[in-house]
């Protein structure tokens, strides 16, 4: 694919690095999902329980108590799971408790990350960056736009008129 005669190839990546006192600092990298096939096949969309109305019509009741607690547990599964596919592009990055293929852990990532002595802010900073990768953030947005919109200034400059027009179309003297 291409825009502009610019080949658009491979994921968005981000380097995310949380400094360590006077050791090297810790470098994540976090580079974009691009098929979350793999965890549909271990963690599939729960389903609304079926009511039969009157006449056989079945409808599904998306207000049961239990469908919703099973949607946010989805919910919060595939954001642990988006953490653990997006640094595995981190070299050497060895998890512990967490294993990529068992949807049981995953939600451990923030229990493992603490275990091995990141702080609540730092662990905020990987995911933040983790995000960052996967998705379009406010600031990266903003930023995109004025880039845009500084290069159609530009083009619309390169027309427009430099000096003034001393003799209209009709031959006549423009007037002030």
């Amino acid at each position: 694919m291409k825009i502009a005669g610019r080949k658009i190839e491979g994921p968005n990546v981000e380097t995310i690095i949380i400094p360590r006192g006077d050791g090297p600092p810790i470098v994540f990298i976090a580079e974009a999902v691009l098929d979350d096939e793999p965890f549909n096949k271990l963690c599939p969309l729960p389903k609304p329980p079926a009511i039969t109305k009157p006449g056989n019509m079945v409808v599904y009741n998306i207000e049961d108590p239990a469908y919703k607690k099973q949607l946010q547990a989805y919910a919060e599964k595939k954001t642990a799971w988006l953490v653990i596919a997006s640094l595995r592009a981190t070299p050497n990055l060895e998890w512990e408790i967490v294993r990529y293929d068992d949807s049981e852990t995953w939600l451990k990532v923030y229990e493992e990350l603490k275990q091995a002595g990141f702080s609540v802010s730092e662990i905020n900073r990987i995911v933040n960056g983790i995000m960052s990768a996967n998705c379009l953030n406010e600031a990266k947005l903003a930023q995109a736009r004025e880039t845009f919109f500084r290069s159609q200034q530009v083009t619309s400059d390169s027309f427009s008129q430099k000096v003034e027009q001393a003799i209209t179309q009709s031959g006549e003297l423009a007037s002030a």
